[in-house]
């Protein structure tokens, strides 16, 4: 979200918006993301990863300025779904692109290191940017969605710019048997349909989480001028756990790192339940640090066992799974921080991630008495 990071929930609440309206406008905005994302991974899969990266740049550029023009929740609404549209073109098509060129040059071996390091940039990038953007909101939280334009209409030129991946088009193949095909390897395949509902738990979790890391630091009384600063700290932890992520993966193996990271996540989003003041900043780090690690790890372990024909639409299978639990669960925890408290919200994350963990658990334990 580039300079509006830190404010973002702010500016919604500043403009009038509840806790259960804003939560709202997320699980519209993962709704639309579920229903348009499967179409997008078959558009790519058909019509060219390029294609639909530069398609997202324009929604991606649109969608930004929508939201520096609005001022009531039915814009806002509006600008959620294209917001939606662009998200679902990219998550669709941005790793299987950054996959596939990686497999045209034979080294695909090398996707978690350098998709590792791709994340690095890009949030110290939004961590600079979360800096600006901070200071930018002390003189008015408008400002830093105008701000974001220019640099966000670039993203259409280098998009652009881009070679294309081949063209995994089957002409024996119809839309809908490609589509039946990639749900079928998806739900039965047992590595793929484990990873997808590890990652969607997570997914879920993190998101909505997002959204109460603000009202978080307003309750902890953290000044606005320094929500710039942590958001940057949060950014650069990512960064680094993103750049190590495939030197962790490889010292702890593949269970161990499941585990580390849902143990952290739930150690952290416990400690936010009781609201430490000032201190409470340093649980967003450790979540920052497991959200850099998580996602080019889960990422590897699903696209190894995809093949190029159907990633894309495999990949955004994984993304529908969070998709429908954030639009489920949106609403449900505006509803808990407007009429309970943050505490309460915080603890069903904990409730999420422990669940998850019972999954992991239990996925072990099938694969132990099979041995």
């Amino acid at each position: 979200m580039i300079f509006v990071i830190p404010i973002f929930v702010l500016f919604l609440q500043d403009n009038g918006l509840s806790m259960t309206q804003v939560m709202i406008l997320q699980a519209v905005y993962t709704a639309v993301i579920m229903l348009a994302v499967i179409p997008s991974g078959i558009f790519a899969d058909y019509m060219g990863r390029k294609t639909a990266l530069v398609i997202n740049s324009i929604f991606f550029t649109l969608g930004w300025t929508l939201y520096a023009l609005s001022y009531s929740f039915f814009a806002f609404l509006i600008t959620e779904i294209v917001m939606a549209i662009s998200a679902a073109l990219w998550n669709s098509s941005g790793t299987a692109f950054f996959y596939d060129t990686l497999k045209e040059l034979k080294q695909e071996s090398k996707f978690k290191r350098l998709y590792g390091n791709t994340m690095t940039i890009s949030h110290i990038v939004w961590g600079l940017s979360a800096l600006i953007g901070g200071y930018l909101a002390t003189y008015s939280l408008r400002l830093p969605y105008f701000a974001v334009i220019p640099p966000v209409f670039l993203s259409i030129l280098v998009t652009l710019s881009f070679t294309e991946t081949k063209k995994y088009k089957h002409g024996d193949k119809h839309y809908i048997t490609h589509l039946k095909d990639a749900a079928k390897f998806s739900i039965t395949h047992p590595k793929v349909k484990f990873f997808i509902i590890y990652a969607a738990l997570f997914g879920a979790v993190f998101f909505n989480a997002f959204m109460v890391y603000q009202p978080y630091l307003k309750q902890i009384q953290v000044p606005l001028i320094y929500f710039g600063v942590i958001f940057m700290f949060m950014d650069f932890t990512a960064a680094f756990a993103s750049k190590i992520a495939h030197k962790v993966e490889e010292f702890f193996g593949e269970k161990k790192i499941l585990l580390i990271m849902l143990a952290l996540a739930i150690f952290a989003y416990a400690g936010m339940s009781f609201s430490i003041l000032y201190f409470g900043a340093a649980f967003l780090l450790i979540t920052s640090f497991v959200g850099g690690l998580k996602y080019p790890i889960i990422m590897d372990y699903i696209n190894k066992h995809v093949s190029s024909h159907h990633r894309a639409t495999v990949m955004a299978f994984s993304d529908l799974s969070g998709s429908m639990l954030c639009t489920l669960s949106a609403p449900f925890i505006g509803w808990l921080i407007d009429f309970w408290g943050l505490r309460e919200a915080f603890l069903f994350f904990v409730v999420l991630l422990v669940l998850n963990l019972v999954i992991l658990l239990w996925v072990f334990h099938l694969n132990n008495n099979r041995k």
